[in-house]
């Protein structure tokens, strides 16, 4: 199995599949009786194969991570884990994504050492899994849970996204170097910031529920691209709508 990070919803090159794809039965320590497969394909892949029956009985909850490195902000939309629990939104299943503060493939994050506290996000997760489970289909719950012992938690919070990414420069070689150096991160928060990044930082632990892909809505934006329809049609001889069959958004 293969390093998933910034794989978003990929699913990867599904011609080269041909084959199939490799399922392998696997033990985890504490989990001996609760059959667990190991697939090699992407997290996004392997959610929509198990809502299509692959592995049984279709689930009604997924559950991604918990992931080493907090999914915050922006960056959410390059996430593995959120890409594959906002999959299962497509076939009216529920997600919760997990996260953690810090780890081995986060290191631009503060960290509390070298212990990863898994267990406190897992404890949330046990808690949260069966009232997600129980909320309107298509329900998608980011949490993104400190680094610390569970007792130490400031508290959980509900949090806005953050209007920040991950990748906060890039910079290509000025002497004609053929590699490109990107510095990783999140910018400084505003005063009262409300966002799971800045939340995080003091230590509260955060909810946020996501959408998945939907068609944009806000009428400025459905007008600009009605008029290049329109003109891009009649440019090329093209048959177009007329404009009231294209006012709001599709249901």
């Amino acid at each position: 199995m293969q390093e998933a990070s910034g794989a978003s919803a990929g699913v990867g090159p599904l011609h080269t599949m041909t084959d199939g794809i490799e399922v392998a039965a696997v033990e985890r320590p504490g989990l001996e009786e609760i059959e667990t497969l190991g697939v090699e394909a992407l997290p996004a892949l392997i959610v929509i194969a198990g809502c299509l029956g692959a592995y049984g009985p279709p689930p009604d909850l997924i559950v991604t991570g918990i992931n080493p490195g907090r999914n915050v902000g922006r960056a959410v939309l390059h996430s593995g884990t959120i890409g594959a629990a906002l999959t299962a939104v497509h076939f009216n299943k529920r997600g919760l994504a997990m996260s953690i503060q810090s780890g081995p493939f986060a290191a631009f994050e503060s960290d509390t050492g070298n212990e990863i506290h898994f267990e406190t996000a897992a404890s949330l997760a046990v808690e949260l899994a069966p009232r997600v489970a129980a909320a309107p289909v298509r329900t998608v719950v980011s949490c993104n849970v400190p680094n610390l012992p569970l007792s130490k938690l400031a508290g959980l919070r509900w949090a806005k996204l953050a209007r920040s990414g991950l990748v906060r420069s890039a910079l290509v070689d000025a002497e004609g170097s053929s590699r490109m150096q990107l510095e990783l991160g999140f910018g400084d928060a505003p005063p009262g910031d409300e966002s799971d990044e800045t939340l995080t930082a003091l230590g509260f632990a955060t909810l946020t529920p996501l959408a998945s892909v939907a068609e944009e809505s806000r009428p400025e934006v459905r007008s600009a691209v009605a008029k290049a329809l329109f003109e891009v049609g009649s440019s090329l001889g093209l048959e177009t709508a007329e404009m009231g069959e294209m006012d709001g958004p599709a249901a």
